[in-house]
């Protein structure tokens, strides 16, 4: 459920990109890139009381229900106010008046958002991923059905900050449609003491992983032309493309099945090694791929004119190698109540990060994608070293989780270096070639998995005799509520 979400998700990114990079110009994105940028670091905040507190209680009373929404009710005004004071300073410093009432309509977003956050904590509690799964992607299909439309009249870069508020109105809406809840909304501070002592860590690191993200984009905006930020920012967006994925998926049901685990009172040794065996065996190739065929990527999904892109691209595709196993420490981390050292993780590795991406932002956007060649590695190694001092691994055991899917990614990228460096071709290959390439990927990844007899083998097989049952059930609604026993009397299979 949590992957099939971020497909969905993600094809309605992709729709989003290619329509607005052409109903939009650089500059006007760039616009929207900073204001986003702002609004993410300011509403970030809001982990502070964050509803995720709810997730890792061993028993939910109401009055936790309550006390997580009153805080973060609270703590959403104060920030709103701050944003509405702020924001004609910021307007200012950027040279965009219009940035003012972008950031205005924004916090009104994350206002309406906040209603609905303690719900969604009971449902990722819960693990209800299919629930999760429609509200995310009925509201990301709204935000961007919002977007186009609005880009398409003439709103410019507001698009992007009324599409907000369409998205948070669902959001809420359909949270309490799912979960009809009133009683949350009573004032409650009976279990205030656990939901900031909960939330200092957690508040901590998400402003920081936040900060890490928009600030160097932040500080370009503000030494080039916002152009430059548009570049910039569409670079990364198809970056992620892998992330999105791969990774987002497994994010974002890591934490509660962890803490499931752990409340069980098992290791998290082993599903830690295999899952960066499973991640890693999708997620390289993803990556290899996307810096061969950067070229046709952009110029499919932004257009010709956007093609200052692949270089970019080309570069923080091959950075994002080293990031796989980032995305499972902070899970990891707060699932073993290791909350201290989740900060540290995030403290260390993102502030001197974003110490050397905004450094390079001096020297311009080729200089900022190309320090993420050192700034990711160096995370990569971090989150180990913080995960191994709780799930005691060898190093050794890294390199017995991750050699088989090295060995895929070889075979995975063969056939389109094969393609890339054929005297005819270039990066810049034509759409034939393209396909080619791709083809030959995919032949490679099965090779590769096959030979190596990779675990994924194993996982795949056990997806298909899932959903081979509910198939035949549909095929053959007759079968139903039958037994086992029946069918084999009856001359029947499985």
């Amino acid at each position: 459920m949590a992957a099939g979400e971020q497909y969905f998700r993600l094809a309605v990114q992709f729709g989003l990109i290619i329509v607005v990079s052409r109903l939009l110009t650089p500059a006007e994105i760039g616009v929207s890139v900073i204001g986003m940028g702002i609004i993410t670091i300011a509403l970030g905040l809001r982990e502070f009381a964050t509803s995720d507190f709810l997730i890792q209680r061993p028993e939910v009373l109401q009055s936790d229900v309550r006390t997580s929404f009153t805080t973060l009710t609270l703590l959403s005004v104060l920030i709103s106010a701050a944003v509405f004071i702020l924001a004609p300073w910021f307007g200012s410093f950027y040279g965009e008046e219009k940035l003012t009432r972008f950031l205005r309509v924004a916090a009104v977003a994350g206002m309406i958002e906040t209603i609905s956050l303690p719900l969604r904590g009971l449902l990722r509690r819960e693990m209800a991923f299919g629930t999760l799964a429609f509200i995310n992607v009925t509201a990301a299909a709204v935000a961007a059905a919002t977007t186009i439309v609005l880009a398409f009249m003439g709103f410019s870069f507001m698009s992007f900050a009324w599409a907000t508020v369409a998205a948070a109105c669902t959001t809420t809406t359909l949270f309490f449609c799912f979960r009809p809840n009133a009683a949350v909304l009573q004032p409650s501070l009976k279990a205030v003491g656990g939901v900031l002592s909960f939330g200092g860590y957690n508040g901590a690191s998400y402003l920081i992983n936040q900060i890490y993200v928009a600030l160097p984009q932040l500080i370009l905006g503000h030494m080039l032309p916002h152009s430059a930020v548009g570049l910039y920012n569409r670079a990364q967006s198809v970056s992620d493309i892998p992330d999105r994925i791969v990774l987002t998926s497994v994010f974002s049901i890591a934490f509660p099945a962890l803490a499931a685990e752990i409340r069980q009172g098992r290791s998290l040794k082993e599903p830690y090694l295999r899952g960066l065996g499973l991640i890693t065996v999708f997620y390289w190739p993803g990556q290899v791929l996307l810096a061969l065929l950067a070229y046709p990527i952009v110029a499919v999904l932004l257009g010709q004119q956007w093609l200052d892109v692949a270089l970019l691209l080309q570069l923080m595709a091959v950075a994002g190698l080293a990031w796989f196993p980032v995305i499972l420490t902070s899970p990891i981390l707060l699932a073993v109540g290791a909350n201290s050292d989740r900060v540290k993780a995030d403290l260390f590795g993102r502030s001197a990060s974003a110490v050397v991406l905004c450094s390079a932002a001096y020297f311009g956007i080729i200089a900022m994608a190309a320090s993420k060649l050192i700034t990711l590695p160096y995370q990569m190694v971090l989150s180990l070293y913080f995960v191994r001092r709780h799930i005691g691994f060898r190093w050794g055991d890294i390199w017995m989780a991750l050699w088989k899917s090295g060995i895929v990614t070889i075979c995975s990228a063969a056939g389109p270096i094969c393609v890339v460096v054929w005297p005819e071709f270039s990066f810049d290959l034509s759409m034939l070639a393209t396909i080619l390439a791709v083809g030959l990927a995919g032949v490679g990844w099965l090779v590769g998995v096959l030979a190596t007899r990779h675990p994924v083998v194993h996982e795949l097989r056990r997806a298909a005799m899932t959903v081979r049952p509910a198939l035949t059930m549909r095929r053959w609604p007759s079968l139903r509520g039958r037994t086992r026993t029946d069918l084999k009397v009856s001359g029947g299979t499985n």
